[in-house]
């Protein structure tokens, strides 16, 4: 027999992982700008070395993680509603 609808278990605990993804992310982030900033360098190439860091990679790296956030609560919304449905 064939099941529609969602896992809700399932689906939870996936939303649960895809959270716990995008604090992972925010933690790398964290780490490796204390990595960036946790040496003596001065001068123009110091500046703009760690500028990109922050505004390309950085950036990228919260782009990913809100992604990956938005993704678990949309499973989430979706479990909520198939439990719902199944009750």
């Amino acid at each position: 027999m064939a099941i529609k609808g969602m896992d809700v278990e399932g689906g939870t605990q996936a939303a649960q992982a895809f959270a716990r993804g995008a604090q992972e992310i925010e933690q790398f982030g964290a780490q490796y700008t204390q990595v960036m900033n946790g040496w003596e360098w001065t001068g123009a190439d110091a500046e703009r070395i760690r500028q990109t860091w922050e505004d390309q990679h950085m950036n990228n790296l919260r782009q990913v993680s809100q992604a990956l956030e938005g993704f678990s609560q949309l499973i989430n919304q979706q479990a909520q509603e198939q439990e719902q449905v199944s009750s």
